[in-house]
């Protein structure tokens, strides 16, 4: 359907510019994947600096850890929508066989319609995140000197939502006499790189008569941006009226940065000559500067608190930015003429120009409060193995990639049953996902950790009901 499509176009514009750039602002633990985010206590070494760098100086039995992307990679991926299952998309969109045995399309009866429409009423949502760390240290000094850590990760994320009018215009056509609001359409997405330095330092001594252990942390973070695009304001309407005309009301600003070492021309500007140079460390078409805090107490040895506050800064895109804006009113008399939908499409895509003043974006910050308790040491060691049982709560704010106004908390268990083989799962409830079943395990050779979990459990035991796949890896040497 021609009008659909245009809709689609003007809602998203040419967004899709760069789908590879997909992924969330998130940790590369496999064990916080596995905990579905019950990380704000349980986070240690090298993985507490994205989390709550109060843990860095947590005691243990290693003191110095790293991780690099050779041989075994840290990396947190996943994909997924809020509404669409392998089982809805086999029914409705796969085609039906005739009486011949031949696959043909598939028309939709009436209930079938407001089957199809159902799937959306729980969320219009896309994501699709990736995210690993090149190189990471922490080194451990002890109580008098505290604890560092360094880190280089690489960060892409993607998150879109879909207006649920556009649904119902696309299943029934454009009903007489009614107003489609298109404008809970987003689109927002980023390529960055991460430099974190952070430091922590013991204060359980100040405290000693009524805490096992105190400590402060905090982490500066060097943001470098090499893509972005997105919706900074939206506003479409779709009006339809008796003579079957259709009126399309837009005021829509969409901007994109590049870094240079990419070589892509925007397609307004004709004259420049631009070459690729993509290496290692390309020129950043924004840079960024971003704070975390965080704190972590335990009031005896069983039970353990944290909180933090992470992603506290903006990026500023100052390299190779533009605008598209467009503006205004347009009336379709004649639906089915040949290439109108596309001219549509085209003016609504509205003009292209250079900001040469850049433009600001946030990142994506976020406040977390967890509680731990060590079920094992509450019992006095009358429990099999250590278990580990976490809960935690997550409140962003802002939607960028990677991020969610709406709260999370996440509830999680880990049980070694020997010391070498903790497994590992949990739940989340909340913020995009609305639900994620988390799990996983871990394998510790002393010197070497080895971590794996499957972010979305449930594309595990129900893969063709399941509407999200994610997996995680994370490894560690420690001395």
């Amino acid at each position: 359907m021609k009008i659909l499509k245009t809709i689609v176009f003007i809602v998203l514009f040419h967004g899709l510019v760069f789908p590879q750039s997909m992924g969330s602002y998130f940790s590369t633990d496999a064990r916080t994947a596995a905990l579905a985010k019950a990380h704000t206590v349980s986070s240690r070494g090298i993985y507490s600096m994205w989390i709550n760098p109060a843990n860095l100086s947590y005691p243990g039995e290693y003191s110095v850890e790293f991780t690099t992307v050779f041989p075994v990679p840290s990396f947190n991926f996943a994909v997924g929508n809020d509404f669409l299952s392998l089982n809805d998309y086999n029914y409705f969109f796969t085609g039906e066989k005739n009486q011949l045995g031949q696959v043909v399309g598939k028309y939709l009866n009436s209930a079938e319609k407001e089957k199809f429409k159902s799937l959306f009423e729980q969320g219009t949502g896309l994501a699709s995140n990736f995210s690993t760390t090149l190189f990471a240290l922490s080194v451990n000094a002890g109580q008098d000197l505290g604890a560092i850590g360094f880190s280089v990760s690489e960060i892409a994320g993607l998150h879109a939502n879909l207006p649920l009018d556009l649904i119902d215009l696309g299943l029934y056509g454009n009903a007489i006499n009614k107003v489609y609001d298109l404008s809970q359409a987003d689109l927002r997405m980023w390529y960055l790189r991460e430099y974190s330095f952070s430091y922590s330092h013991d204060f359980t001594k100040y405290f000693s008569d009524f805490m096992k252990f105190f400590s402060f942390g905090f982490s500066v973070k060097l943001v470098h941006g090499f893509a972005y695009a997105g919706l900074s304001r939206n506003f479409t309407k779709v009006k339809t009226y008796e003579d079957h005309s259709i009126e399309v009301m837009s005021d829509n600003v969409f901007n994109m940065a590049l870094s240079p070492s990419f070589g892509l021309q925007y397609a307004f500007d004709s004259l420049s000559t631009k070459e690729s140079n993509i290496g290692f460390f390309n020129t950043p078409a924004g840079k960024g500067f971003g704070l975390d805090l965080g704190i972590s107490f335990k009031p005896d040895e069983a039970w353990s608190f944290g909180l933090s506050v992470t992603n506290i800064g903006k990026i500023k895109w100052d390299r190779e930015t533009a605008e598209y804006r467009a503006s205004g009113s347009y009336v379709l008399n004649d639906i089915t003429e040949e290439g109108l939908g596309d001219s549509l499409a085209n003016a609504f895509q509205g003009k292209g120009r250079y900001i040469y003043d850049g433009f600001y974006t946030g990142l994506p910050t976020a406040v977390h409060f967890g509680m731990g308790l060590q079920l094992d040491k509450y019992l006095n060691g009358n429990f099999p193995g250590t278990m580990l049982i976490l809960a935690d709560y997550h409140q962003g704010f802002n939607n960028l990639p990677g991020n969610s106004v709406k709260p999370v908390v996440s509830l999680a268990v880990e049980w070694a049953p020997v010391s070498w083989f903790p497994v590992r799962t949990g739940v989340l409830f909340g913020g995009r996902d609305f639900f994620k079943w988390g799990a996983g395990f871990g394998l510790n050779a002393g010197l070497f950790e080895f971590n794996l979990a499957v972010t979305d459990f449930q594309s595990v035991v129900a893969p063709n009901s399941a509407k999200r796949l994610g997996v995680a890896m994370s490894s560690r040497w420690r001395f």
